[in-house]
Parts: C-alpha cells; structure tokens; sequence
C-alpha cells in the first residue's frame, strides 16, 4: 500500500514545472550578472541567489501544507497584507517617487507584493463558501469587489499603477475562469467605454498620462519622458536574430537602459540573446504556464481550482505586461518579469506561487 501511495506522489509530481522555474531563474540570474556589471552592482546577483535559496526553502515547506489550512488562513492573511499596506503609506521607504518598502532591518519587504498571493488565497475562498456557483451578475460581484477595492486604492496611492492593474487582472481573470452572465459584459463595456476617457482626464496623474502620450509616440520627447521606451527598443532590436553575446550588449553595458535589472532587464536580455534567444525565453514561460494549468486540471475542489488557476494568471499577466511594455507594445508600467528581474520580495512571491502549485498537483497523495 505505502509503495502504491509513494508511486503516485511520484507519477503527480509537476517535475516540469520545478526544470521550467528553474531554467527561467539561471538564466535570469546570468543576465542579472550582466545587467549589473557595468552598474558596480555585482552583489545584487548574490542577493538575488540568497532570496532563491530562501524562497525555496519556505516552497519545500508550502508543498507539505494541507491546502485545508490555506483555505482557513486566506482571510487572516487578507488582514494582515492590508494593514501592511497601509502601514506602508505612513512609514514606507521612498525610492523613485514611490513609496513601496518597509525596512526591516536586514531587507526590505514590499508589501503590494505579496498582496497578490493574499487576492489570489482570498478570492479562492470566497467563491468556494458561495454555494450559490455561476454565472455570476455584477450585483453577486459587489462582495468581490470591495474585496478588492482598498487593496487597488492603496497601491495606487504609493503610486504603483503596474501593480494595481496586477492585482485588477488576476482577480477579474479568476472572476471570468468562473463565467459571468452575458448581461453583466455588456454593463461592464459600455461602463469601460465612458469611465476609461473620464480616467484618464480625472483619475491619473501628470507623469502617468504623460507615460500614454509616450507610449503613442516616444519620439516626442526622446531625453525625457520617452528615453525609457526608444533606449529599451534600441536595445530589443539591436540584437538582432542571434544576440551579440553575454556581456557584449553596448547598451546595457553602456548603462542607457533605465531600471536595467528590474522592470527592464528584458532590454538586456534581448540585446544579448538576439530575437531567438527572446522566444525561447517567452517558450519557457509558456511551458509553465502549460504545467500550471495542468495542475488546474487535476484539483479536487473548488479553492484548489481557484488558488491554482489565480496562480497560473499571475504569471500569465506579468509575463505579458512586461514583455509588452519593453517591446513598446503596451505603455510603460512597474512590473517585473517574474523569476528574472532583481528583487527579494517579487522573487519570493513567485516561489511561493510555484510551491502553491507544486503543492496542488500532488493532491491529497502527500497526507
């Protein structure tokens, strides 16, 4: 019986997934080195290690943890991450206009961060108590919606506009995965189709309607508000088909890509691995994504469906805005590339996601 059981762990084990995170890591972690080489920044890249290191450590724990108990935490950490965010607007740390961080001492704890592992763990939660199911109108969204609501609100107050359309995304993804009646799409259109001018006129500030006037046309101010976008396209599209080589990227080396070990290091990436080198990275991003939502398939519940499902769009959603902003498809907005760009506190969230999964696609074998 032990020997039946130990093989279907084994047989449910997501070994794809664990090669694909951990692929997408080296070779972030090797462009990392570039991208801050010329910066003098070397130790960030062992910092990044340390966290990867870390992150796995509290993963190897998430795989063993019965998603019972995620289920009865979902709310307590909904709290927890709110009062965070709040915190943060009072004694955060400022850096690039933004106030995002908490000191802590021996690092710095980006709360918005980990508020999308909390939307996902709550949102679960919340459809799985709603016995009532689908489709869903928007007067049964209402609940969700404040739900939502003070998170957004709070992380646009730090600013951090890329976030909170993270946050806005991977809760309405969860929301459609579920189906909403056809009555509500068309409300929710037609409401999209006044409120998106009267935001943009009302609700965003200077710098960030100046981030859609480069978008629509970088050339215009090419030394200030569209250096960020011509610098990251000169960069994608010097490196042609091939790349030219690890370390040799003249503008990554040259330090001309803004934020180049962060929200940018895509640029770096690009220029040295050329356009081949970029879809093989975006096909190990798709590959993961194939292995999330096989473990989609295989839950036994509703929250497991959920979590993993919030899980899988997480990644989708920062893979797509990232790529999108450095290639000037989409306007440019604070989000990293999930297990590549530097940052303790991204890095973590994304190897607790993945645990999450792992965790999920053993099922109940492990207990």
């Amino acid at each position: 019986m032990l020997k039946s059981e130990n093989q279907n762990v084994i047989k449910t084990f997501n070994v794809g997934l664990v090669v694909t995170t951990l692929l997408i890591f080296l070779v972030g972690s090797l462009t990392l080195f570039s991208a801050t080489k010329g910066l003098g920044y070397t130790g960030l890249y062992r910092a990044q290690l340390i966290w990867f290191v870390l992150g796995s450590l509290v993963g190897v724990g998430l795989m063993f943890l019965d998603s019972q108990i995620l289920e009865k935490l979902a709310y307590p950490i909904y709290a927890v991450c709110l009062v965070l965010l709040m915190v943060v607007l009072v004694i955060g740390n400022i850096g690039g206009g933004s106030q995002r961080w908490l000191n802590l001492g021996f690092f710095r704890l980006q709360p918005s961060e980990f508020a999308k592992l909390a939307i996902i763990l709550t949102f679960a939660k919340y459809f799985t108590d709603d016995k009532k199911g689908a489709p869903y109108s928007l007067r049964r969204l209402v609940i969700p919606g404040l739900i939502l609501f003070p998170y957004v609100i709070l992380i646009l107050k730090q600013p951090d506009i890329g976030t909170a359309g993270i946050l806005f995304l991977v809760g309405a993804s969860m929301i459609v995965f579920l189906k909403v009646d056809w009555k509500s799409w068309i409300i929710v259109i037609v409401a999209a189709a006044v409120l998106l001018p009267l935001s943009y006129k009302f609700a965003l500030r200077d710098y960030q309607r100046e981030r859609v006037h480069t978008f629509l046309d970088p050339g215009r101010d090419p030394r200030g508000s569209g250096y960020n976008a011509l610098q990251c396209k000169i960069a994608v599209g010097s490196g042609q088909i091939f790349g030219k080589g690890f370390l040799k990227g003249t503008q990554a080396q040259g330090n001309f890509i803004p934020e180049q070990h962060t929200d940018f290091i895509f640029s770096v990436f690009a220029e040295e691995r050329g356009f081949v080198g970029g879809v093989i990275l975006l096909l190990l991003y798709f590959i993961y994504c194939v292995f999330a939502l096989r473990t989609v398939s295989r839950t036994r519940d509703k929250f497991q469906m959920l979590l993993a499902f919030g899980c899988t769009a997480l990644m989708f959603w920062h893979v797509f805005i990232n790529v999108g902003m450095v290639s000037g498809v989409l306007p440019i907005v604070g989000v990293t590339l999930p297990l590549f760009s530097y940052g303790g506190s991204s890095l973590m969230t994304f190897m607790i996601s993945t645990a999450l999964l792992l965790n999920l696609s053993r099922k109940r074998y492990i207990f």
